[in-house]
């Protein structure tokens, strides 16, 4: 009788919620559904980054290098706006950094002294193999972007260090670099 019991008690417990289901549903399901519709389309026409105006001209050499590199869309192109904002200061080379980095990749010629930074096209194509190079060494792109960014023995040494938590110990320029640019197109 005891168990007869807890089971009737049961059943009245889960009719009591399915009746308050019902009576939500009736109140708020129309509102739920709307909010439900709305967040899918705004998912659906979210867009990832798209280039600015001011990388028209480098385009086609962009979409071609990332193409025959296997890279995610975009991936180059936001690299490159990250490292030059497409100025043309920047890319003609009047404006260096302060670690001597010219050209629309911000090359340093003492440590890539085979290609010339100042040619655009010659510089996208390098850095596409480069970045490549890089997320093949490291197994992928956020990580390939941070040795881009912090140079790669750097990120060896904080991989060896800190293990799998090595960014955190990497300079927050090169945290953020990562962060935006993968952010911004994974």
């Amino acid at each position: 009788k005891l168990r007869q019991k807890q089971k009737l008690r049961q059943k009245q417990k889960l009719r009591q919620k399915q009746k308050l289901r019902q009576k939500l549903m009736n109140k708020w399901g129309v509102a739920v559904v709307v909010v439900m519709i709305s967040t899918a389309v705004y998912f659906m026409n979210k867009t990832k980054w798209t280039p600015p105006e001011a990388a028209k001209p480098y385009l086609d050499d962009i979409i071609k290098a990332e193409y025959l590199n296997g890279m995610p869309r975009y991936l180059l192109a936001r690299l490159l706006y990250q490292e030059s904002r497409y100025r043309w200061d920047i890319i003609s080379g009047e404006t260096k950094s302060s670690a001597g980095a010219v050209g629309i990749a911000q090359i340093v010629p003492k440590w890539h002294p085979n290609v010339n930074p100042l040619n655009v096209s010659e510089s996208i194509h390098y850095a596409a193999k480069y970045l490549t190079k890089l997320k093949n060494q490291f197994g992928d792109w956020e990580t390939a972007l941070a040795a881009y960014n912090w140079g790669m023995g750097n990120v060896n040494n904080a991989m060896k260090s800190n293990g799998y938590k090595w960014l955190a110990s990497a300079p927050t320029e090169t945290q953020n670099y990562v962060s935006e640019i993968w952010g911004d197109v994974a």
